[in-house]
């Protein structure tokens, strides 16, 4: 058994995308995340899932963030506010990066990092419907 370092491996450059892929996938992943945790509170008021709206009847004189809860809250509209933007940054720089011809020699990697650009547009395109509007409207009241 070898205790020595690989030094080529050690030392070579990470393979470009690879951070941009990453990053795409998790920002989608918590964008995701939020918008269930937000249903999903207003789902134990009404007993139903249901899209959520300022002064709705469930959920428009209840204290939607009680205690421990509270500290969701304003974490929810960060990254409902927040994410959108930054999926739109990452896409513009994806796209150039699937462009150079590195990255297209590594046909793997090429391909993850298309496939992390298109769900890095259904998060922005999803954060721009009207149900969404509603849902951080709703977190916002």
């Amino acid at each position: 058994m070898s205790t020595e370092l690989d030094a080529a491996r050690v030392l070579t450059p990470s393979t470009p995308g690879r951070l941009t892929t990453r990053l795409q996938f998790t920002l989608a992943a918590v964008y995701f995340l939020a918008v269930g945790v937000a249903l999903g509170r207003a789902a134990q008021f009404s007993g139903r899932l249901y899209i959520p709206h300022q002064g709705d009847r469930y959920t428009g004189n209840a204290d939607l963030w009680p205690g421990g809860l509270a500290a969701v809250w304003p974490a929810l509209i960060v990254v409902m506010t927040a994410v959108p933007l930054l999926t739109g940054l990452t896409a513009v720089v994806a796209v150039a990066q699937l462009t150079t011809a590195r990255l297209r020699a590594d046909r793997a990697r090429w391909r993850l990092l298309l496939a992390s650009t298109v769900l890095s547009g259904l998060v922005l395109a999803a954060s721009l419907t009207a149900q969404a509007q509603l849902v951080l409207g709703w977190l916002l009241d």
